[in-house]
């Protein structure tokens, strides 16, 4: 706006002019001016103010102005830097596709580097065979190389070099994933803030949901279910595990005490825990059994829970349960044994609330095992993993919905793409809950229709969080099956690219399923067909 004064001076007097008319003129339209921008002030804060209808966007077809030109779509978008989303890259990649693989922590190893989950329960041996039924495909290649325990590093090194191999696969990682793009209905992509603030957009023509909690799929409307929702509106989540090494362990000694042999009442030996090292070790004599008090296999060693059970833990929400132990090459061993219940796994305020009341406990639970743990005299705390061990949290809507019949009876699904072996096992929901069904372990297919959401297209989902009721999630929940999941996947969202079809077409097309077994069992995969052919 023009200074009333400064053009007031400027304008020239003639003569017998009177001064005061002007000076008089000028200030009425200053004072008009003024009131005219307060109103104008006044009106726009009151629009600003105007309650208007908000969209939260997760989804767009455009990347925001301040974005970078939006390059080619990539033939595979893998979200999830998760052991799984490692095997989905590979198995896309290995199948002539281009793969963008997004990772929004700045490790590759999701549970492995971040919950110090070194070990794996697995099946050691197969009924027909001396190897084990799920060392197969990428995840035998890991399984092969590491062993049942391994270094968490190495672990982490795995990873980074076989995805390193594929010129295919690129990654970004340590970045964070703003909106999940959608056209017509399908999920077609992703955009990222980078390390450096600007933002990125990521076309495909197939994405894979990596994430532990299926973030992509939940943000994109798939449906889905928490926790166990499906039976009881309570929604609780499976405990979640608080793993820590401990340094000072006398693995020799360890090693003695969880192959020897104890004999207890019948009725306790079936409350104790059975593993996979070295098979089911029960003798029983009338109502009597002596038993193995545990396994080891290489750095792997578990015990049944005969020591464990007497501790009392001081958290309220703190349970502990028979001890896995996976030994490292600097001698310290993790430890998967503590459990704190009431954990929302998809709230970070729960799941710090839950951590600093597990750390608490660490040391008072050091302390029992020096005293009571061969092996243990003097163990000290080496260091607690940074982040939980969550076991649960979403089941999403999927075309299939894996039951725990198919886990007990191995249904032999027409669409099955993996094979999978382990227990229903359940973590308790509330402090002193057991196990319902018990340490039997089984072996089953998983469907391809349990990895496609069923509300949404252009998605697959290979995790924790894949289509299943909370009790067969149970199972087919742990690293070995999820990375099965992933390589199935990877290979399928290829076969999706190359065909130019949605994830939906694929799975209502028995052709397009068959040509997908085909290869996965050309690359190495087992997918289940004995338990097809023992029917």
């Amino acid at each position: 706006m023009p200074d009333s004064s400064r053009l007031s001076s400027q304008t020239p007097r003639r003569e017998g002019e009177n001064p005061s008319k002007p000076k008089f003129f000028w200030r009425r339209v200053a004072v008009l001016v003024v009131i005219a921008a307060i109103i104008y002030g006044i009106g726009w804060a009151a629009w600003g103010a105007y309650p208007r209808a908000r969209t939260v966007v997760v989804a767009q077809l455009a990347p925001a102005p301040t974005s970078a030109p939006t390059p080619p779509p990539v033939d595979v978008l893998v979200v999830g830097g998760t052991p799984s989303g490692v095997a989905a890259a590979l198995g896309a990649a290995r199948h002539g596709a281009t793969v963008t693989l997004v990772a929004e922590r700045p490790r590759l190893g999701g549970d492995i580097i971040y919950a110090y989950l070194n070990m794996f329960d697995v099946p050691l041996t197969d009924m027909n065979s001396e190897s084990s039924p799920v060392a197969y495909g990428i995840f035998g290649s890991f399984f092969q190389e590491l062993g049942t325990a391994f270094d968490v590093q190495a672990a982490e090194s795995w990873l980074e070099r076989a995805v390193a191999k594929q010129p295919n696969v690129k990654v970004l990682s340590d970045v964070k994933v703003e909106r999940v793009l959608l056209r017509d209905g399908r999920v077609s992509g992703v955009q990222v803030a980078l390390k450096n603030g600007s933002m990125r957009t990521i076309d495909a023509r197939a994405v894979v949901d990596t994430t532990n909690d299926a973030d992509i799929a939940a943000r994109a409307g798939a449906g889905y279910f928490l926790g166990r929702e499906q039976v009881n509106p309570d929604r609780k989540m499976q405990a979640a595990g608080l793993l820590f090494s401990v340094k000072g362990v006398d693995w020799q000694e360890l090693r003695a005490y969880v192959r020897s042999l104890k004999t207890i009442s019948l009725r306790r030996a079936r409350r104790l825990k059975n593993g996979n090292a070295e098979g089911v070790d029960i003798r029983v004599q009338g109502n009597r059994a002596t038993v193995r008090m545990g396994g080891i296999h290489g750095d792997y060693a578990w015990e049944r829970g005969e020591i464990i059970r007497d501790y009392v833990p001081r958290g309220p929400n703190v349970d502990v349960i028979s001890i896995n132990f996976g030994r490292q090459s600097d001698g310290s061993v993790i430890l998967n044994t503590l459990n704190i219940v009431g954990v929302n796994g998809l709230d970070e305020a729960s799941r710090k609330r839950a951590h600093q009341e597990g750390a608490a406990e660490i040391p008072l639970l050091i302390a029992y095992l020096r005293r009571k743990m061969p092996g243990f005299a003097n163990a000290e705390l080496g260091n607690i993993a940074p982040e939980l061990y969550i076991r649960e949290t979403r089941h999403i809507r999927g075309f299939t919905t894996l039951t725990v019949e198919d886990v007990k009876q191995g249904t032999p699904f027409p669409d099955r793409v993996a094979l999978a072996s382990y227990a229903l096992d359940l973590h308790p929901y509330n402090k002193g809950d057991l196990n319902p069904f018990g340490p039997s372990r089984h072996v089953y297919a998983l469907p391809l229709k349990a990895l496609v959401p069923i509300n949404v297209d252009g998605l697959f989902v290979a995790s924790r969080s894949l289509s299943a009721t909370y009790s067969a999630a149970g199972s087919a929940r742990v690293i070995p099956i999820t990375m099965a999941a992933g390589e199935a996947v990877g290979t399928a969202a290829a076969q999706c690219a190359k065909g130019r079809y949605s994830p939906h077409e694929l799975v209502k097309s028995e052709a397009r399923i068959k040509q997908l077994q085909a290869e996965l069992r050309k690359s190495g995969m087992d997918i289940g067909d004995r338990l097809a052919n023992s029917g």
